[in-house]
């Protein structure tokens, strides 16, 4: 088994690659994440029984829209805490086939593609300086893809919030594995 970084690990076979990219974690970060979340929760359930208590049509409204903002962001924060605390990439590499999946409860499926349909594997530079950049690379966000591939036109991404020298690195080695399993 050959490790990149501390969240990377790479076991080869005869016949198959795997890769295995952890996520992020910071563990002040999550007690943080995981504090907001909690008071967020706190805020939607008086949020709630408020929109119950309201009796003018004009205050449901406003509370019924409320709450489905809240619903929204509170299942993104969910998604993240889930993501940061359990969650992993997985890649498979085989003659001919590669799959990969983003695993937080073991219940997900991977996601197939066929060799020589894929190629121009390359890494993403995230732009730093636009909002969009910066909210990719937020903590309480799933995404920040730093590797990606071509599929029939469209762009896959992967390697959540990878480090550029970890990136580098696990580029080479994707490209490598790719050549070799495209031809055999």
């Amino acid at each position: 088994m050959q490790l990149i970084g501390d969240r990377i690990s790479i076991l080869e076979k005869e016949k198959e690659l795997s890769i295995v990219i952890l996520s992020y974690r910071h563990p002040f970060k999550n007690i943080l994440i995981i504090s907001w979340m909690l008071l967020f929760t706190f805020c939607g359930v008086l949020a709630f029984r408020e929109f119950i208590g309201a009796v003018e049509h004009d205050r449901r409204i406003f509370w019924m829209v409320f709450i489905g903002f809240w619903v929204y962001f509170e299942v993104s924060v969910l998604k993240a805490c889930l993501w940061r605390w359990r969650g992993k990439e997985k890649i498979l590499m085989s003659p001919g086939i590669l799959k990969i999946k983003r695993e937080v409860s073991g219940l997900e499926s991977y996601k197939e593609y066929r060799m020589e349909q894929t190629g121009n594997w390359k890494r993403i530079i995230p732009d730093n300086r636009s909002i969009s950049g910066f909210y990719e690379n937020a903590y309480w966000f799933v995404g920040g893809e730093r590797i990606s591939f071509d599929f029939q036109g469209q762009e896959i991404g992967l390697g959540l919030q990878l480090k550029d020298e970890d990136v580098n690195e696990l580029v080479r080695k994707l490209k490598h594995s790719y050549r070799f399993f495209i031809n055999t």
